[in-house]
């Protein structure tokens, strides 16, 4: 579940003139939050890969280029 303000317990650290400089958050928090950052992090790192896929399928379609199937990549795995 993405962590949002209204679940973390914030701590705003101002300076002189009550401008806010910094944010404190529990370890708890701070453990929830690196955790779901490395897995958004790995779920972009899926989404570029397709997506570079799809711009070389794109790419060799207009080259009537032949493309490894499906079946062929699962079978080198």
């Amino acid at each position: 579940m993405p962590t949002t303000d209204a679940m973390l317990n914030l701590n705003y650290i101002t300076d002189a003139a009550g401008k806010q400089i910094a944010v404190q958050i529990s370890m708890d928090d701070w453990l929830l939050f690196q955790q779901e950052y490395q897995e958004i992090k790995r779920k972009l790192e899926i989404l570029g890969g397709i997506k570079e896929a799809l711009i070389e399928v794109h790419q060799a379609r207009k080259e009537n280029r032949k493309l490894q199937t499906l079946t062929e990549f699962l079978n080198e795995c």
